[in-house]
């Protein structure tokens, strides 16, 4: 093993290590199902992959944050083939052991200050709520798409939950100064909670913002604590 290891190297080391099980059917199968999905979360969530374009993370352990723990725990997994809790608990009960793994080696990672296993329950208990609102942001689309005003210009990517005022969600988005003013419903803003992670596409009307896709939702994780609420 080279003397900085990259996340995908030291997966790779422990699955063989391990004797894990490939999988066939993932994009990286000597990783096994469980770090398949760990490192294909990653690299959605923008950490960088191989220069050649292979579906690798090439992120290094320190890179690593909470709030892709919470984005793999609440939304990606869900979404992604993962299709009961036992399979759910099989794959952090691995991810748990690949940290372990890890550590024992003397590797830092980014989750090393987090209670993995608390960190666990508390998300747990928050993915209903953020699979519900995601459900509820997608439904709402679909009626203003029934008849939609003219777009002059789109945003997407991931936005931060900043205030809730009346009809109205506050949002930040890196790179952008002013919060963005979203309406929306009544269901939806009893759901949304301070610093949620909302995956949408904002069109630009001229005179307003209005959601045109929303996909999906995660809680901010803080190692001090549970994920923030009103």
């Amino acid at each position: 093993m080279e003397n900085n290891p990259g996340l995908y190297e030291l997966m790779d080391a422990y699955a063989r290590q391990t004797g894990t099980a490939p999988d066939a059917e993932s994009p990286t199968p000597n990783l096994g199902r469980s770090l398949s999905l760990l490192n294909a979360c990653l690299i959605e969530a923008g950490l960088s992959r191989m220069d050649d374009g292979r579906p690798q993370t090439s992120a290094l352990p320190d890179q690593i944050h909470p709030e892709h723990l919470s984005r793999f725990v609440v939304a990606f997994l869900p979404f992604n083939s993962v299709t009961g809790k036992e399979e759910t608990n099989q794959t952090l009960f691995d991810v748990f052991s690949f940290l372990k793994w890890m550590e024992k080696k003397g590797v830092a990672h980014g989750w090393q200050s987090v209670d993995f296993q608390q960190a666990v329950r508390d998300l747990s208990n928050d993915q209903e709520r953020c699979l519900k609102l995601s459900h509820l942001m997608d439904e709402f689309t679909g009626q203003v798409l029934d008849d939609p005003p003219p777009i002059v210009d789109t945003v997407h990517g991931f936005f931060t939950v900043v205030k809730k005022e009346g009809s109205y969600l506050f949002l930040n988005f890196e790179g952008k100064s002013e919060a963005f003013r979203l309406r929306l419903s009544d269901p939806i803003l009893s759901l949304a909670r301070l610093r949620d992670r909302l995956d949408l596409v904002l069109g630009d009307s001229s005179d307003r913002w209005i959601l045109l896709e929303a996909g999906q939702v995660f809680p901010e994780y803080e190692t001090s604590g549970n994920p923030p609420s009103d």
